[in-house]
């Protein structure tokens, strides 16, 4: 599918270049480190008849199997209300007393997506929480609460103190959300809008309409799942079972959808808007052990735009099986759980694209509400549409109470490799088991970089290593981008004093690593992709005392830029020490 301007591109092959002011020498012989990669994987065990948890399971009970290879358990406990009732592992004799039993904290976060949501379904999604928190926050659970219109925020941070969580609460429902009612306003002008000439009169006029749309749709959402990533980022290094509510309708809901003719299908076909993204959530929230739930607050009795009576065509006729299941008694306006059916990883949401009564608003969504079930789903978690948010809130919060933690040590560390996850239960086919089903295997530096970048949206610029960044002149001579948009070079130094560097000495050497990242967004929040760079760092020891005194480590390297405003981030992360600093610079061309 077509992708989102990249506004920041680092020439890290062609025009990356390293050079410190002090010589660098080969880094010579150095003790390797050992990385063991534990995979965890909550689950919970469900009686398909009682539709009740099963507890008192042993770990002789279960099977665990990566890419379809069974691995041998390493870990294992049942966990109660943040209690491990069991040990880790089983005793190896009748007499062995089991050890005692382990906290598990809940590290629970509630994200706020401003700026999809509805003043009312925000409004719903705050007085719930707060019937959640009124009385007490249970024993072990964390809590925070991130909001995000347009920028990223956070209200409550880790807190077990029940005032501080209705305190924030309090703060979200005073932001005043800028979401789609006021972003896509543009979408009703345009479906009101004259032909431009002749010539785009019926079929061009509205093909370009249909584009603009779906490209609006695209950016939005875009916005906020980048927001999502980061909040993760932020927080998957806390201890104990990570859990991300996210308070969001997935992407825009609109009053105003375009219209799909046949005619359409004949150059082009339509396209759901960050699908890939939203697997990018859900595997990421994998990777960082989160559980991820989706709560939209809009409830399921949506109303699809009323303007749009041409059905849409798929090009291909692709039918699927719808996977939103309605409540027989009031048509699904007052359901609360969705569970998914049928072929996975369907994106149309059941529409039959064939039927010439569907329109484009009710494709999308359905898609919408099919997506948000898939993704979660794959985390172990669930989305909910709730006609009482207090009531689903709850019920998550009650499904988080009992579950299994089962470990193993997989036989790879940060090959960036996608791995399918399988839990058996053999001898007992009554029982559901709901786990995660795959996680991503980032390397070290990668989850370093997503760590920078969190940060970077969260709005932090502190700069613990002194490192300073140096703008060169830009290169005159330019290029027009797809869209016709100026794209300028611009030369960047990085400078990180030797003062500030954690180095361990390393026979003739003293030796250190960085991570260097650049990062991107323009005036609108769109964001580029990320450019990291670890990159070790050596002195000889005869010249030590003098680097640290006087000496820097020089980095440059070029980043493309579109014309017009642009923020470029910087952050570099000193591996030994674990400091980072970050400095953002504006540029306007």
């Amino acid at each position: 599918m077509r992708r989102l301007p990249t506004h920041l591109i680092v020439a890290a092959a062609l025009a990356l270049t390293v050079a410190p002011a002090l010589a660098q020498e080969s880094t010579g012989r150095f003790a390797g480190e050992t990385t063991v990669n534990v995979i965890e994987v909550p689950v919970r065990v469900i009686d398909s008849a009682t539709g009740q948890p099963v507890t008192d399971l042993g770990l002789a009970d279960f099977r665990i199997l990566e890419d379809g290879v069974e691995q041998p358990i390493s870990n294992f406990s049942e966990i109660r209300s943040t209690v491990a009732i069991r040990p880790a592992a089983e005793p190896a004799a009748d007499d062995q007393v089991p050890g005692a039993a382990a906290a598990k904290p809940l590290e629970i976060v509630y994200f706020f997506d401003l700026f999809l949501m509805y003043r009312g379904d925000r409004d719903r999604a705050v007085e719930g929480l707060e019937a959640q928190y009124r009385q007490a926050v249970p024993d072990g659970e964390r809590v925070s609460l991130v909001a995000f219109d347009g920028e990223l925020e956070t209200l409550t941070d880790r807190s077990r103190d029940r005032q501080e969580i209705l305190d924030g609460l309090n703060a979200i429902r005073s932001i005043e959300a800028n979401g789609i009612k006021q972003r896509i306003s543009f979408t009703q002008e345009l479906s009101e809008s004259a032909p431009t000439n002749q010539r785009d009169v019926g079929f061009y006029e509205h093909q370009q309409r249909n584009a603009e749309f779906m490209y609006e749709l695209e950016r939005k959402t875009a916005q906020v799942g980048n927001a999502i990533l980061a909040t993760m980022a932020r927080y998957g290094t806390a201890d104990g079972r990570r859990v991300l509510v996210a308070m969001t309708p997935g992407y825009p809901k609109t009053d105003w959808s375009p219209t799909y003719n046949a005619l359409d299908f004949l150059d082009a076909s339509v396209e759901y808007p960050q699908e890939d993204l939203w697997r990018q959530i859900s595997r990421q929230a994998a990777d960082l052990g989160f559980t991820l739930y989706t709560v939209d607050t809009s409830g399921l009795s949506s109303s699809f735009p009323s303007d749009v009576t041409i059905g849409i065509n798929d090009s291909v006729g692709q039918i699927v099986q719808d996977s939103l299941i309605q409540d027989s008694a009031d048509g699904g306006a007052n359901a609360d759980f969705e569970d998914p059916s049928g072929p996975r990883g369907s994106t149309t949401g059941g529409a039959d694209l064939n039927d010439t009564s569907q329109n484009l608003g009710q494709w999308l969504e359905r898609a919408r509400k099919n997506l948000l079930i898939t993704s979660a789903a794959d985390t172990g978690g669930s989305a909910v549409f709730p006609a009482d948010v207090n009531r689903a809130v709850g019920e998550i919060r009650h499904e988080l109470d009992q579950y299994y933690s089962i470990g193993y040590v997989a036989q790879h560390s940060g090959d960036g490799g996608t791995y399918a996850i399988e839990v058996q239960l053999p001898g007992h086919p009554d029982y559901r088991l709901i786990h995660r089903t795959a996680y991503i295997d980032q390397p070290a530096a990668t989850r370093s970089a997503q760590a920078l970048r969190s940060e970077m949206l969260f709005g932090a610029d502190a700069n613990p290593l002194g490192i300073r960044l140096e703008v060169g002149e830009l290169d005159s001579r330019f290029r027009l981008g797809a869209a016709g948009s100026k794209r300028v070079r611009v030369p960047l130094e990085v400078k990180i004093p030797y003062a500030r560097l954690a180095m361990i000495p390393r026979g003739d050497l003293y030796w250190g690593k960085v991570v260097i990242t650049f990062f991107g967004e323009d005036a609108k929040g769109n964001q580029s992709e990320l450019a990291s760079f670890e990159q070790p760092i050596t002195v000889d020891s005869a010249r030590y005392d003098e680097a640290v005194a006087r000496g820097y480590f020089k980095y440059t390297a070029t980043v493309e830029v579109e014309g017009g405003e642009q923020r470029v981030f910087v952050g570099v992360q000193d591996t030994l020490a674990g400091r980072t600093s970050i400095i953002p610079h504006d540029l306007d061309y």
